[in-house]
């Protein structure tokens, strides 16, 4: 799945783009039936005291389920990548698993009683 990469105050060349849809591949290959939109938000803050200052925001929506939201500071693009995309891959596992562990009974075809008595 292609991901939508938005940029604030940073030059997202192609190469960083690839790499940032090369990582997004790997880490959530087991999934991609799954996921309906990807989107990933780079931005430069300017967090001068912490010494962070790249921002990547990856947000992932699945169907019937809360959109799964990680945001992650680094020094440079590529670490902050890097660190939310394994957060996303691990948050995504949970929910995933969460989901497949509740139990979907089933109602029977026909009901010996009126369902709704009036």
């Amino acid at each position: 799945m292609e991901p939508t990469i938005i940029t604030k105050g940073i030059k997202a060349g192609e190469a960083l783009q690839d790499y940032i849809t090369e990582r997004l591949n790997v880490m959530l290959s087991h999934a991609q039936d799954s996921i309906n939109l990807i989107t990933v938000r780079l931005s430069d803050t300017n967090r001068i005291k912490s010494g962070f200052k790249k921002r990547c925001l990856i947000r992932l929506v699945l169907p019937g389920m809360s959109p799964i939201v990680v945001t992650e500071f680094a020094a440079d693009v590529k670490s902050a990548v890097d660190s939310a995309t394994r957060r996303a891959t691990r948050l995504l596992n949970k929910a995933m698993s969460k989901a497949k562990s509740i139990p979907h009974d089933t109602l029977p075809l026909y009901f010996n009683k009126p369902f709704l008595a009036i």
